[in-house]
This record gives structure tokens, sequence and C-alpha cells, in this order.
């Protein structure tokens, strides 16, 4: 599974609207639909109900968010921290 699944899903989950996110995540609707598919076959569980405009989430789409929201802050804070320990590094190597 790739995070770009999860940002996709989470911007999904957002904005309600394929066309909107593919925008927003600079992909064609195309490719950002097969992100989404590739993200439910990875689930095991339909996440979103195609058949409601505006788009909507599934109880397995809605309890994904969830995780999705904490997974992706947890790694960015995960990144954000190991940035900080090698400027930390850089600079007791520059002094």
């Amino acid at each position: 599974m790739d995070t770009k699944w999860l940002e996709d899903f989470v911007s999904l989950a957002e904005t309600r609207s394929f066309s909107r996110s593919a925008q927003l995540r600079h992909v064609t609707q195309s490719a950002f639909s097969r992100r989404i598919q590739s993200l439910e076959a990875w689930a095991g569980a339909d996440l979103i109900n195609r058949s409601s405009y505006p788009t909507t989430l599934t109880p397995a789409g809605e309890a994904l968010h969830a995780k999705a929201l904490e997974l992706l802050q947890s790694l960015q804070s995960i990144k954000s921290e190991m940035k900080d320990d090698h400027d930390k590094q850089s600079d007791n190597h520059t002094a």
C-alpha cells in the first residue's frame, strides 16, 4: 500500500468529489479513481458510495478515514522529528 492512496482517500473524504480531489492531488481523474480502487482492493471493502452525489463514505470508509488521518499525522510527525535530528547532527558537525 502506498501512502498516496491514503492521502487521496482523505482528500476524497473531505471534498466528496472525485474530480475535485484529482485536481487537488495533481492527477487525472482516471488515475485518481484507480488509486481509490487499489485502496479498496487492499482494504477488502468498498470505502466509497459511488451511487450518491456528492460522494459519501461507507461505514468501512468512515472507519478507515479516522485511522488514515491518525496514520498520516504520525508519519508527518516522524518525518519532522527525523529532519530535526538530522539538522541538529549537521549543526554539531559544523560547530
